[in-house]
């Protein structure tokens, strides 16, 4: 695929609909740096706050409504995860971000002043935001970024969710440089009762790192030689497990570098624990498994189910939540075993025959009033893991059983469908050279950050085919979405925004809408099948996808890969546009000041 188009500022051809005036080409409006720092790098350090890690057993999950309010400063801190120090994007001075915690039913205020260069977004990874597209912090989609010492709230109700989620940047891949942090909505109908199924709860956030700041790499990604002199999305630098990794200093020499310790999870004999495993990647995704404790998988994304009892390693996609309950009767207090997240490498190009795919922590017993020991674990990897798979795949496809434990039946009758082929093409720029993007059915997204698709369509216009690929679901119904993935070396993990969709169908090849009709649609899995909002597609295979359209609203379709993201790998759904025009969205909105 080779398609022509010129990468001009494009101010001029487009006007703003928010309340000041800036370039709207997200590459121009964003300065370029690398991430070693300089003599003028930021004197604040990054701090990795433990807390978060741990849910209290005292937090009240209950089903009276409150309101609660969070204060976030993002700004530009130095810091060094992997141990080479480097500038971050930081929120609250720490990395990974600050948790929020909730109740089903509950109101999130989030008050957010931008102290960094640069304009922001945050995405809450997972909630449907019914009722509040504005609040779904997508600069371009849905609201237009909060500028560079400007003040934005956001204020959204979490009315029948409940679950792991995780909150990020949407701005460029700017969470790949430290704004993430995770989620937690807890509620009296979910199925899993503290007390009773565990005793206590853990955070897991697996990660992925690079050295150099994202504008950086994807500046480079956007030339003929892209960076590191290829087209494809790196390799990481390091591999995270709760903000930590250990890279080999004896390579570094243009910058402070500082060999880190494995972080520790620390836990209570005889006990059991709630993992909360949250894959907040840009690029890699993971197997994850903890040594001589089987996982006892009880969630996928925001939906309880009964999954496998004990498995070994979980296959865990970017952006994808698995919540797992393990048995600490294993070992007595002092043991110490390896938790492990190994990298699925047969979707990554160019990795190292020496690249280490496995990143570690260690899971350390500790009885009250003990003291902690320090020696590193002697355990060893389950006998049947398996880490040189020449796909990346979902566990549902594995063979287990996946059934959500509150019943919920998609419509059987279809009002609308549309197919949504994704590939890996070229276009080409003002010089004639070809540069390579990611495409939904031949088109790449071009982001004009300060006219989001949501006020366009407010304001009674429509969307551009030729920079959005788009579908539009005019009326309340069923509506299946066919996503092919057409590329034939990597594995994609997509997710849609604004709903939680039901798996009816996989396959393998390239489904035309033509053929998708021919369906025998009684194979189709529409008794209580698994809902979720991110799923891996293997290369050349297809899934079909069904939504309820009730939530009103624009959607974005996109790969959760950030590098393929930010060269063009996002489409729209658009549900009810009639609808749209008489949402209630803030002034505070279009005129973030």
């Amino acid at each position: 695929m080779l398609l022509r188009r010129s990468y001009l500022n494009t101010a001029l051809a487009f006007a703003s609909l928010c309340a000041f005036n800036f370039p709207t080409n997200i590459h121009a409006a964003v300065p370029i740096h690398r991430g070693t720092p300089s003599r003028s790098a930021p004197a604040t350090k990054v701090t990795n706050n433990r807390a978060i890690y741990t849910l209290s057993s005292t937090f009240v999950i209950t089903d009276v409504p409150v309101t609660r309010t969070f204060d976030w400063t993002l700004s530009l801190a130095t810091g060094a995860p992997d141990g080479v120090e480097r500038e971050m994007m930081v929120v609250n001075g720490q990395f990974p971000g600050p948790l929020i915690e909730a109740n089903q039913g509950d109101t999130i205020i989030v008050n957010v002043q931008n102290d960094m260069t640069t304009g922001a977004g945050i995405h809450w990874h997972g909630i449907t935001q019914k009722g509040t597209d504005w609040a779904d912090g997508v600069p371009g989609v849905s609201q237009c970024p909060i500028p560079a010492g400007s003040t934005f709230t956001y204020k959204f109700t979490v009315a029948d969710q409940f679950g792991t989620f995780w909150w990020h940047s949407h701005m460029g891949n700017t969470m790949a440089d430290g704004l993430l942090g995770p989620l937690i909505i807890h509620s009296p109908s979910d199925p899993n009762v503290r007390g009773r199924d565990y005793e206590s709860e853990r955070i897991m956030i697996l990660g992925d790192w690079m050295h150099d700041m994202s504008d950086a790499i994807i500046a480079d990604l956007l030339t003929v030689n892209g960076y590191h002199n290829s087209v494809a999305a790196p390799v990481p630098d390091a591999l995270l497990i709760n903000g930590v990794g250990v890279y080999n200093c004896s390579s570094v020499t243009d910058t402070s570098c500082t060999t880190q310790s494995l972080p520790e999870i620390d836990v209570v004999p005889n006990s059991s624990y709630r993992i909360r495993i949250i894959n907040t990647s840009s690029h890699v995704h993971y197997k994850f498994s903890i040594d001589s404790h089987p996982l006892n998988i009880t969630a996928a994304d925001d939906t309880a189910i009964s999954g496998p009892k004990a498995l070994h390693q979980l296959p865990i996609g970017i952006s994808q939540r698995y919540d797992a309950i393990i048995k600490t009767t294993v070992g007595t207090d002092g043991s110490a075993y390896y938790v492990r997240a190994a990298m699925c490498a047969a979707s990554i190009a160019n990795v190292p025959s020496t690249y280490d795919i496995t990143a570690l922590a260690v899971l350390r017993y500790v009885a009250t009033g003990s003291e902690a020991t320090t020696t590193l674990p002697s355990s060893t990897d389950w006998s049947d893991s398996v880490n040189n798979d020449i796909t990346c795949y979902d566990l549902d496809t594995t063979g287990v059983s996946m059934t959500p434990l509150i019943a919920s039946n998609p419509p059987t009758t279809v009002v609308a469908s549309t197919v949504m082929t994704s590939v890996i093409g070229f276009i080409t720029n003002s010089a004639l050279e070809p540069i390579a993007h990611f495409f939904w059915n031949s088109v790449t997204w071009t982001n004009y950050i300060y006219k989001p698709m949501l006020f366009t369509l407010k304001n009674g216009g429509s969307l551009n085919s030729s920079i959005i690929t788009h579908a539009i679901f005019p009326s309340t119904g069923a509506a299946d979405i066919i996503i092919n993935n057409h590329d034939g070396v990597i594995d994609h993990p997509y997710h849609l925004h604004g709903n939680a969709f039901y798996l009816v169908s996989r396959g393998s090849g390239l489904l035309t809408a033509t053929e998708y009709a021919a369906l025998d649609t009684s194979s189709f899995n529409t008794t209580n099948p698994l809902r979720r909002d991110t799923l891996t597609i293997s290369r050349n295979s297809y899934a079909i996808i069904r939504i309820i359209t009730d939530n009103p609203g624009v959607w974005p379709l996109h790969c959760h890969i950030g590098w393929h993201l930010a060269v063009g790998k996002l489409a729209a759904i658009v549900v009810q546009p009639a609808a749209i025009q008489d949402l209630s969205i803030p002034a505070a909105a279009t005129a973030v000041s």
